[in-house]
């Protein structure tokens, strides 16, 4: 049985694996990446990236990799009733932040880049596709995984282990972690379709309100939109029968712009909050949807497991002393302590947000609806609850960067 040893173990090739692969390219921790998918990730998910998570990107020095590839820019917002009515609209360069717009690419190709840039390092080792067969936990430290890769028994020996493999996290669940967990009535439908001529302007995400419920919608690379909403007492069911003409329908009364959409269906989802009670334990610290799942309501999840990279990397032990099972231990506590506060405010947010979007699928929404748009008409006249809305939108809730930044964010 062939022995590997490395510094860093990531189990798990989606977003915040691959994120973190690329971020300590060229670092001098040995890095090595195990992930059982053959081919890519659902491109239907998440698929913006925050100002937060482009300003990580630009720190990296990968920010031009994104935009050579095809990566667009999304510059605003703005609110609608079913009619079209402006509640609310923001451009993001109304905030002083470094990278005013997201980063629109597609979910698949995210990870994809990551792993081709990390790939180019030269610390780093792949496999994939690989299957994790065995923990071996002493003293609460894991001292070296076993996985099946090529026909073939491979143990890795790591230093320090990151759980990075999504929502049903083997790490999580094998290595014991607690979870609070919160399953959401309402699934949700992402769908595709071209882009509607009447929408503007073209990169803004465009969210609708009204009676029949709420949509957003979401410009893609390629000339096309995403409109994602929460699926109703209809049912699953109803959405995997439907036709182009019934979709037609139901779009159409929820947002004006989209009367004659012609749309297929992306992905169909439950939707459940998996958030662990810690983080870290031992020498294993969890990112990304292994630690934190949450409802999509704001276009999180996918930012979160990123953003959180930069303190991570800022907290780890030096290269000579990754070794020392110790300073492994608190260098990943000092990680939780710093992060998990963070984390835990945001995704209370987040869930509070989510908690609306059930309300607004329920059939007694109208009203509802009615208190929620005047909320958002109040939002964009008070500024202070402005201000604060587009700071949460780009992913800066605790307030725009400042010259005075921790150590780890530089």
């Amino acid at each position: 049985m062939k022995t590997v040893e490395t510094d860093v173990l990531i189990v798990g090739g989606g977003i915040a694996g691959s994120a973190l692969a690329c971020a300590l390219r060229d670092s001098g921790y040995w890095v090595v990446l195990v992930e059982p998918r053959k081919g890519r990730l659902d491109t239907a998910r998440g698929d913006h990236l925050q100002p937060c998570t482009v300003d990580a990107l630009a720190r990296w020095g990968v920010l031009g990799r994104f935009l050579e590839r095809g990566a667009g820019r999304r510059i605003g917002h703005e609110f609608r009733s079913e009619r079209g009515e402006t509640l609310l609209k923001a451009d993001y360069s109304e905030l002083p932040i470094p990278h005013p717009y997201f980063l629109v690419y597609h979910h698949d190709l995210i990870a994809e880049t990551f792993l081709d840039i990390a790939s180019e390092g030269s610390n780093f080792d792949l496999f994939r596709p690989a299957v994790v067969r065995e923990f071996k936990v002493v003293d609460g430290r894991v001292r070296s995984v076993k996985i099946r890769f090529d026909d073939e028994e491979v143990q890795i020996k790591p230093n320090i282990v990151v759980g990075a493999d999504g929502s049903n996290s083997v790490v999580r669940s094998t290595l014991g972690f607690a979870t609070f967990e919160h399953p959401y009535r309402y699934p949700m439908v992402a769908l595709f379709g071209k882009r509607p001529p009447r929408q503007r302007p073209e990169n803004y995400l465009l969210r609708y309100s009204g009676p029949e419920g709420v949509l957003v919608i979401q410009q893609r690379m390629d000339e096309q939109v995403k409109v994602t909403l929460p699926i109703g007492n209809e049912g699953i069911a109803w959405w995997k029968k439907s036709t182009v003409a019934e979709r037609t329908c139901v779009l159409a009364r929820r947002a004006d712009m989209l009367k004659g959409f012609e749309s297929e269906i992306g992905g169909l989802y439950p939707v459940k909050m998996i958030h662990a009670i810690d983080y870290v334990s031992g020498n294993v610290v969890l990112v990304g949807d292994a630690a934190h799942s949450i409802h999509p309501a704001r276009g999180q999840g996918l930012n979160l497991g990123i953003t959180s990279l930069p303190c991570l990397i800022g907290c780890l032990p030096s290269v000579a002393d990754v070794s020392s099972s110790e300073k492994v231990r608190q260098a990943l506590l000092q990680y939780q302590r710093l992060q998990k506060p963070l984390f835990d405010r945001i995704i209370a947010r987040n869930h509070h947000a989510a908690l609306e979007m059930e309300m607004a699928a329920d059939d007694n929404r109208a009203e509802f609806l009615v208190r929620h748009n005047q909320h958002i008409r109040e939002i964009a006249a008070r500024p202070e609850l402005r201000r604060m809305h587009l700071l949460e939108a780009t992913g800066y809730p605790f307030g725009a960067p400042t010259e005075s930044e921790p150590d780890y964010l530089a």
